[in-house]
């Protein structure tokens, strides 16, 4: 999700699924969906990347120039649009009169406002911020540190070729949706979720490059395994965040295919593996399934 997904793990947003039940052989992560009714080319994106990821395995961009329409989580020109700038900080903000240090213990309060310090951020211009934005800033701040950027995303790549080229492209869902969903993790207990996030930037550090060769192989069995660790202890968010939303985009797809018509679909990774991943979920619609 454009808002965005390297706050995946410290949010515990979508970057956890059951273990895979499709086949793991070497390839991308693209995956062809066909039948009767017309043709996917899913791709599971990364919405940062470092300037190493590319080029793209050519299968990849092969299906790009075969698809005559992109569809994405969220239209993202409207991401980028100040509409959807001031409903995100508009949501980000806290009630008046309540500031982050009364929402959070002191022992945490200070662990936020050293790692701010180490990455460089103002902290005093996050005062009246929700826990979720100022932990989605000190996560896009330390990723930016080591290399990644959200201009390298995979959604961002391919919104700017079907642009230049003239293709369609559509959204899932609504930039409104989205940051509702990410306004949903103000409730429950905040120094629970502010100490977890910032436990997943050492997570991070250490997980990310192995994250990245999964999915640049498309080693959904890894995938599976690496993003199921952060929704252990989050069963709710999980059904929330990802097995709903896997739910929607499946329905959605399917009453988008046309026959004879190539759609290359670009979703965050995290919702591809899994028995109620969006790939098995298409399979259960009649589309066959190849990995590419």
């Amino acid at each position: 999700m454009p808002i965005r997904k390297v706050f995946i793990r410290s949010a515990a947003i979508a970057l956890a699924l059951a273990a895979a039940t499709l086949d793991t052989l070497a390839g991308s992560c693209l995956w062809k969906a066909g039948s009767e009714a017309g043709t996917f080319y899913v791709v599971g994106s990364v919405h940062i990347l470092r300037p190493d990821a590319y080029p793209l395995p050519p299968a990849v961009e092969e299906a790009y120039t075969a698809s005559d329409a992109l569809v994405f989580e969220v239209d993202m020109a409207a991401m980028a649009g100040d509409d959807a700038r001031r409903l995100v900080l508009s949501k980000a903000m806290l009630p008046g009169g309540e500031t982050l240090r009364r929402q959070l213990a002191p022992t945490i309060y200070r662990e936020v406002e050293q790692r701010y310090g180490e990455a460089g951020l103002p902290f005093d211009a996050f005062q009246q911020c929700k826990p979720w934005y100022v932990a989605l800033n000190l996560s896009m701040a330390h990723m930016q540190k080591m290399g990644f950027a959200p201009t390298l995303g995979l959604d961002y790549y391919f919104h700017g070729k079907a642009r230049i080229d003239g293709k369609p492209v559509a959204g899932l869902e609504t930039v409104a949706f989205q940051t509702n969903l990410l306004d949903a993790l103000a409730e429950g207990d905040q120094n629970a979720f502010m100490r977890r996030a910032l436990e997943d930037l050492d997570l991070i550090d250490r997980e990310m490059d192995r994250m990245l060769r999964a999915w640049r192989e498309g080693d959904i069995a890894t995938l599976g395994e690496l993003m199921n660790e952060s929704f252990k202890e989050y069963p709710d968010l999980y059904e929330r965040f990802v097995l709903a939303r896997n739910r929607d985009w499946a329905e959605r797809l399917a009453a988008m295919a046309t026959p004879g018509r190539t759609i290359m679909v670009v979703v965050g990774a995290a919702h591809l593996p899994g028995k109620d991943g969006l790939l098995e979920l298409l399979a259960r619609r009649g589309f066959r399934l190849e990995q590419l």
